[in-house]
């Protein structure tokens, strides 16, 4: 029984190293799963034969929010009729995301050495994908206009990924003391920080920025002054690097057809959206098929490919409906509110939540940060971890 524990705990930890593996699918007659899926429900079949699984449904904190929002994807995949692609998406973004969650609540009940892990494992994971980025950059694997995706769909996706991620090594790093440790972080971070400037995702930029920034602002009182400067230098740097860039110009010259013009004119198709559909929304996985018959209002759309509205919220109303909606913003009115308990009692891991969240919440208000297998894990681990510091005494010594 020692052994499946372990092999379990270990299950948790390779999971969180191997999100991006997410992209590799497989498809078993008409059901798909990818990797990462596969990966969790082997850890779900070693958490259920684990005799000792002892799970209370009722006293969790996040048992209403979580309802809602089940509730709430259920009633907009049988409005709209979209069973085979709606199903599909709970299953992948919520179902398996969440199970995830719970059984790492449960392992770091049993054992807490599993906290520090995880961030470094997400920290591997996001450096060894900056890695890749690096062999690609001098590749010349890049975008038709220059910019670092790597495996992703998108530049922007890439710097989702790794933007949480840097600020995780960030804070690690001002908090360690070993002298070959902070190298170590301070080599991970350069990785990190050079991909995340090649994707060329301004907003991905200004949400990491705001979230330091805010961070620190708030929760590390003595290193106020030399952040800001950092931050300001950071900006700077940025801000002149990309003076003469193409992008830049189109955002000058609002009205036409820069990335602000394209986020515009989706979020005025999404509000059509919703105008039609206010309680149900229009089913999980179906924006892009509701986006290309909105297009008549809009002549002509700037852009085609749009899995997603752009904006988190506008994405849970569409895609969850009012319901699951009003769950996410309770979901995250309790986040907020475990997260002040939680850095009482461990100021390092609180802080880390805190953070990551905040950056999420940002960046979502320009891009779509949740509704991504690896997002989502992401986000429910951070969940996790908040609930479970915040349900624990005051950590020694931190």
């Amino acid at each position: 029984m020692l052994f499946i524990k372990q092999i379990q705990k270990n299950l948790v930890l390779a999971i969180l190293f191997l999100l991006p593996l997410y992209l590799i699918k497989f498809k078993f007659v008409w059901l798909s799963f990818n990797l990462v899926e596969i990966l969790i429900f082997i850890l779900f079949l070693l958490w259920i034969f684990n005799k000792n699984t002892k799970y209370n449904i009722l006293n969790t904190k996040c048992n209403i929010p979580i309802i809602l929002i089940f509730t709430g994807l259920f009633f907009s995949v049988i409005a709209n009729n979209n069973y085979y692609i709606g199903l599909g998406a709970i299953k992948g973004w919520f179902i398996f995301p969440i199970i995830f969650g719970i059984i790492f609540y449960e392992s770091m009940k049993e054992d807490e050495s599993l906290l520090g892990k995880s961030w470094l494992a997400l920290l591997f994971s996001g450096v060894a994908v900056s890695m890749m980025g690096i062999v690609y950059k001098f590749s010349g694997l890049l975008t038709y206009d220059g910019r670092l995706h790597i495996f992703y769909d998108s530049p922007n996706q890439l710097g989702m990924f790794l933007a949480p991620i840097f600020i995780v090594g960030l804070v690690l790093f001002l908090r360690e003391n070993l002298y070959w440790r902070k190298l170590l972080f301070l080599a991970g971070l350069f990785l990190l920080a050079v991909n995340l400037y090649f994707t060329y995702s301004y907003g991905t930029w200004m949400a990491l920025a705001v979230a330091i920034t805010v961070v620190f602002w708030l929760k590390h009182k003595t290193l106020r002054s030399r952040v800001g400067i950092l931050i300001l230098v950071f900006l700077a740097a940025i801000a002149i690097g990309q003076m003469r860039s193409q992008k830049m110009a189109d955002l000058e010259n609002m009205g036409g057809r820069s990335s602000i013009d394209s986020r515009i004119m989706i979020w005025k198709a999404a509000g059509l959206m919703i105008e039609s559909n206010p309680l149900f929304g229009i089913g999980p996985g179906n924006f892009q098929n509701k986006y290309l018959e909105y297009q008549k209002y809009f002549p002509p759309y700037l852009e085609w490919a749009v899995p997603q509205p752009h904006n988190l919220f506008l994405a849970f109303w569409l895609e969850a409906g009012f319901l699951g909606l009003v769950g996410f913003v309770f979901l995250l009115v309790q986040f907020f509110k475990d997260n002040k308990k939680a850095i009482e009692n461990n100021h390092l891991y609180g802080t880390l939540c805190f953070a990551v969240m905040l950056y999420l919440l940002v960046h979502g208000l320009i891009d779509t940060t949740y509704w991504r297998n690896d997002m989502a894990i992401i986000f429910w681990t951070i969940i996790s971890i908040n609930t479970f510091l915040s349900s624990k005494g005051k950590a020694q010594g931190d």
